[in-house]
Parts: C-alpha cells; sequence; structure tokens
C-alpha cells in the first residue's frame, strides 16, 4: 500500500457540507500519486445521471426532490471491485445515506433515482456531514490494497474542535473465516471526531451508530465498536500509557468487535490503520518525524512533510 495525502484543505463557511463531501470526492478521484486514483463509474447532478462522472462542483451534490431530482455518486476502487453508493435521502445537504456493493457493481440510476446493485448492502441509513462554521480539512488513502482511507475535518482556528470525519478502516489482522468484507466503516458529525467516545460507541442501533462492520456469513451490517485496553485498575489505550523508548505510538492496534449482550455478536477483527494513542496528545499533534498525525484519541499515518496546519 502507498498513502496518499492532501492536508490542510480550507472550506470557507455557507454550504459547509457539501464542500465537505466534494472536496473529499475530489481528492478520491484524483489519479495517483496526487491522490488514490478511485474513480466516479455512475452520479447524477440532479439533471444528468448515469453513467460516468456528471459531479465537476460541489453545487452539483446540492439537489434534491424524491424521484426527480437527486444528486448521487458511486466511487469504484481502483482495482475495479469495491463501489461506494453516497446519495441524498431529504433536502438537508449535510445527510447522505451510504451503501457498498462488494463485487457486483452498480447499475441504472438516473437524475431523479440512484442506481441499485444484486449485492448492495446499506451501512449508514444518516451520515451527517460537518455542520458548522470555516473548517479546515485533512485527508487519507491508500492507492492500493487493502484502500483504506480517512477524513478529519476541525474549526479553522482550533484542532480541538472536531467537526467529523469519515473512514474505511481495513482488517489488517485476525481476519475471519468468510469475511468477504475485511473493513470498518465509520462516520461522525459536528462536535464529534475520532475520539474514544465515537469510536467506542456500541448500543446495537444498527441504522446510525458511527462504526458499522457486516457481520460474516449474515446480509448485515451491525454495530461494532473498537474495543478499550484495560486491567483491573482501569484503562490502559488510549491516552493512559507511555510511548515506546523512542517516544512513538505505533503499536497499539485498535481490535473491533460487537459485545455478547447485543444480538448478533462477533470479532471483526484487528486495524494497525488507525492506532490508540498510548499518551494523550493534543489533536493536530504529529510524531515520529512527522510520520503520524494524531487526530483525536487515534492517530494515523501521515505524509512525513507537512505541518498541519490550524487554519
Amino acid at each position: 500500500m502507498t498513502m496518499r495525502f492532501n492536508p490542510n484543505t480550507s472550506l470557507p463557511s455557507g454550504d459547509y457540507g457539501l464542500r465537505y463531501l466534494f472536496a473529499w470526492l475530489d481528492f478520491m478521484r484524483t489519479a495517483s500519486p496526487g491522490g488514490p486514483g478511485w474513480t466516479v463509474s455512475r452520479s447524477s447532478d440532479g439533471s444528468t445521471g448515469g453513467a460516468g462522472d456528471n459531479i465537476s462542483d460541489f453545487l452539483d451534490l446540492g439537489q434534491y426532490a424524491a424521484g426527480t431530482s437527486e444528486s448521487w455518486f458511486v466511487l469504484r476502487q481502483p482495482d475495479g471491485a469495491r463501489e461506494l453508493l453516497f446519495n441524498r435521502t431529504n433536502t438537508f445537504d449535510q445527510q447522505w445515506q451510504l451503501w457498498v456493493s462488494e463485487t457486483a457493481a452498480f447499475t441504472g440510476g438516473d437524475a431523479g433515482n440512484p442506481p441499485t446493485a444484486v449485492d448492495q448492502k446499506e451501512i449508514h441509513t444518516t451520515i451527517n456531514i460537518v455542520q458548522s462554521g470555516a473548517n479546515v480539512l485533512h485527508m487519507g488513502a491508500d492507492d492500493a490494497a487493502p484502500y483504506g482511507w480517512w477524513t478529519w475535518i476541525h474549526l479553522s482556528g482550533n484542532f480541538s474542535n472536531h467537526q467529523g470525519g469519515m473512514g474505511m478502516i481495513p482488517i489488517t489482522d485476525a481476519v475471519q473465516p468468510n469475511d468477504t468484507l475485511p473493513v470498518v466503516y465509520y462516520h461522525t458529525a459536528v462536535g464529534e471526531g475520532w475520539v474514544q467516545a465515537e469510536l467506542t460507541f456500541g448500543d446495537g442501533v444498527t441504522s446510525n451508530s458511527q462504526c458499522q462492520a457486516w457481520q460474516p456469513n449474515t446480509s448485515n451490517f451491525e454495530t461494532c465498536a473498537a474495543l478499550l485496553y484495560q486491567n483491573s485498575s482501569g484503562q490502559i489505550f488510549p491516552n493512559n500509557c507511555s510511548a515506546d523508548d523512542n517516544g512513538e505510538d505505533l503499536a497499539i492496534p485498535v481490535v473491533f468487535a460487537r459485545r455478547s449482550s447485543l444480538a448478533n455478536s462477533f470479532l471483526k477483527g484487528v486495524s494497525d490503520f488507525i492506532m490508540w494513542n498510548g499518551i494523550t496528545r493534543a489533536p493536530g499533534e504529529t510524531f515520529d518525524s512527522l510520520a503520524r498525525v494524531s487526530i483525536g484519541d487515534v492517530n494515523v499515518e501521515w505524509d512525513g512533510v507537512t505541518v498541519p496546519l490550524v487554519s
């Protein structure tokens, strides 16, 4: 895998949910090495819909009149396999629905209706995109297998004022038998971010929970939270253990599972695509010679060159 990055993207106030989603889409469809090289296989700007890329401006994402005019787009992985469908469900610019097709691909669709796939699975009924003020967006995505990606957005001038984030988190170890979709999808909205309270949330309400994962041998996406590390004396990770002798937090992978008190409990597996912070680190703090950056209670790979800008 080779990570590609687009840090420090300023987003002005107004139409902020659409600007955020468009900036991420534009990064994802940029060919490597500028971006990860996903493609828009089908889309609608509310006037023209069907095969191809019809999204050229953030305003093209702003259309919704049920059955008549609806913005949507399908992103295809660089290997041509998995596709993600983002479609609007109402007149609120910030609210989108997310689906996945693992192999069959989405077909059909027009200016007023999104496409379908025979193997489609709904991941999130409602993704709430960022909702307030001028913001700064940071993005990273893998241009090769396992094709993980993440976004982190904060209020301009304040790293700690999280305005949301999204991610497709690959499971990189302890992948379960028959798991043909070894990823966890994550999203948070305004006032939230890559923080413990959101990553570990798992009340069993599948449709809107932040971490969603497919349960092998079923057709279901379920709430599948990140797990904390603790012993009988209390929590260890995140934030309560010193870094290693080199001052690095590189060995604290995140385990995802659905607890047994909920129906359909299962272990999803382990990911080192994101890592829990060992010591408490401020959002925007880099370490390991700019190779990692804290985006909350987790850290992710960084480009090794760029200093994150707060404004």
